[in-house]
């Protein structure tokens, strides 16, 4: 397949680089095969590198070789060693004559030679870890980058792996240009999908483009044609159905993030007009308006918290946000970023923020976002130090200006979240989520009866007259759930609906609803106080006077509802 839609804009950033003798040693943090291929293809072809006289490669699979060009691209030819009286235990004698070098610390050492005394590239593909006492991997690194005959001979070495932390400690980074490689730009990814689409047959248009483009972003391009050619050898097209399954699975092995459809809106949640005004005014009109937004002056909303009890519908607020305003929805596992093993935590959420970034403008949801602690004076190479990495990462992604992730976060208890993650400019807005008062309780189980104008759930079956149902669940159901939440609420629906399987009815009637919420036990006094404490919370963490005003008309805790 022809190369022409690829951006070599990263591999000229790392000859930058080199040009200006910041340092011989170049990074690429990508494991795409079509990156690496281009790498190889650029070494070959461009007068940048007319004056190279040897490129070697080395794979921890096929060992060292030399990279030339062939017929249909670059080809690999195994390096082998002129044969000597005394073979070294690092080698082997081929049949042929030749020596094979088998170690990377044997390599490190017959390609070093050449890099002093001759311009050569050496590129290391496909290293995911390098034990520094076996191999002086590390070692090698730093003295090539200040050695003068590998700076006066222009001779550059490149690495190519997933993420450079994982190969290199702190110290040796220092000595080397690191460049993250972009998995793929949206030119790239129009490009490959006119190419495929051209070469299949397959009929796309300028609007079916942008959605395919669109949904496939933050894969690389190995994982984009990959999903092409999958979904056209099961239906003959590239249906964005099966493209956005194949991606959620690709980025579900991360384990680190998730990325989900949102399956519902606004409509399908009842009650919670005043956060649904407030969030459709201040962050969904500026997201649909981006222009309109730019032209006052307005910055693009980067964060909201959502606080308040459990069950009172905060992730399925966010799930609806990412649907209002029509942006992919990922989850941040948070209960996969912290590991037993030094390092890997930091190195989870690192890959995390770069994978979310990639995918964004799109919905961040952070779960219960005080996990991440908060700030502490930790000991050096502890658990608690590790911690802290990732606390510090995170704070440092939340308080970007280029961020283009919309994080929403939630928390049950607020108060337990360091300073720093309430300081503006980290969440445009907090937002309290208390439980429903009568009108929103009465709402939300018609939502969950299928009887909400506009909402994708489905109808459950009722022994009582539609024109009777609002009336029935005022009179003899709300005043039977004072303080519930929308969970519970949901779950009384749900029980109603049991009692009347049980008893082989044909749909729930009022006497399955009200013993439903007869039965349904809550503590009635521990509520109260958590009714205290988020109305006191509220007005800490709220600073629209507005809208908490209009919560607290509209939630109405203490008049007339207990």
């Amino acid at each position: 397949m022809p190369e022409y839609y690829l951006d070599d804009a990263w591999i000229r950033s790392g000859v930058l680089k080199r040009k200006a003798n910041y340092s011989p040693i170049i990074c690429f943090e990508t494991v795409d095969p079509k990156r690496i291929y281009q790498l190889k293809s650029f070494i070959l072809r461009s007068p940048e590198f007319a004056h190279v006289e040897h490129v070697f490669l080395y794979d921890p699979w096929d060992g060292l070789g030399i990279l030339k060009k062939g017929p249909d691209g670059p080809m690999f030819h195994p390096y082998r060693k002129r044969p000597v009286s005394e073979t070294p235990l690092t080698s082997r004698v081929r049949p042929e004559g030749g020596i094979e070098i088998q170690t990377l610390k044997a390599i490190l050492k017959e390609v070093d030679g050449y890099l002093r005394t001759t311009p050569t590239v050496f590129i290391l593909q496909n290293l995911s870890e390098v034990r520094e006492v076996d191999t002086g991997f590390q070692a090698a690194l730093r003295a090539w980058a200040i050695d003068p005959g590998v700076v006066a001979k222009g001779s550059t070495v490149m690495i190519l792996t997933q993420d450079a932390s994982r190969i290199m400690d702190e110290f040796t980074r220092e000595f080397v240009v690191i460049i993250s490689v972009d998995p793929s730009s949206k030119d790239e990814r129009k490009k490959l999908i006119q190419t495929i689409a051209e070469e299949l047959g397959v009929a796309i248009d300028d609007s079916r483009l942008e959605g395919v483009t669109v949904t496939l972003s933050g894969l690389n391009l190995h994982q984009i044609e990959s999903i092409l050619l999958e979904s056209y050898q099961r239906v003959k097209d590239f249906d964005l159905n099966i493209m956005k399954e194949l991606k959620s699975e690709m980025v579900k092995r991360s384990r680190v993030l998730e990325v989900r459809d949102p399956q519902f809106s606004f409509k399908d949640i009842g009650g919670y007009h005043a956060i649904k005004d407030f969030i459709s005014k201040y962050v969904v009109n500026v997201l649909k308006h981006p222009e309109r937004a730019r032209f006052f002056g307005l910055g693009l909303p980067k964060g909201l918290l959502f606080f308040g009890p459990p069950g009172t519908g905060k992730s399925l607020f966010a799930n609806a946000l990412a649907s209002e305003v029509q942006l992919p929805f990922i989850n941040l596992v948070t209960e996969n970023i912290y590991s037993k093993w030094l390092g890997e935590s930091g190195q989870n959420m690192k890959n995390a923020i770069t994978l979310a970034e990639k995918m964004s403008p799109a919905i961040v949801f952070v779960d219960e976002i005080d996990r991440f602690g908060k700030r502490t004076g930790a000991a050096a190479g502890s658990a608690e130090e590790e911690t802290q990495r990732v606390f510090s990462q995170f704070l440092e992604w939340l308080g970007r200006p280029d961020r283009e992730a919309i994080i929403v976060g939630t928390t049950n208890v607020p108060e337990h979240l360091d300073e720093a993650f309430l300081r503006a400019g980290r969440f445009d807005y907090k937002i309290p989520f208390l439980y429903p008062g009568p009108l929103a309780r009465l709402e939300v189980l018609l939502v969950h009866l299928g009887l909400s104008a506009g909402s994708r759930r489905p109808r459950v079956p009722l022994d009582i007259p539609e024109e009777k149902v609002r009336e029935v669940l005022m009179e003899d159901i709300i005043p039977l759930t004072n303080n519930f939440s929308c969970a519970e609420l949901e779950e009384l629906v749900t029980r109603a609906k049991r009692i009347a399987f049980d008893r082989n009815k044909g749909a729930v009637s009022r006497e399955e609803l009200l013993e439903a919420a007869m039965t349904f036990r809550i503590d009635a006094s521990h509520r109260k106080r958590v009714v205290e404490m988020c109305l006191n919370q509220a007005k800490r963490f709220t600073d629209d006077k507005t809208f908490l005003d209009a919560i607290e008309e509209e939630n109405r805790i203490y008049e007339n509802d207990g």
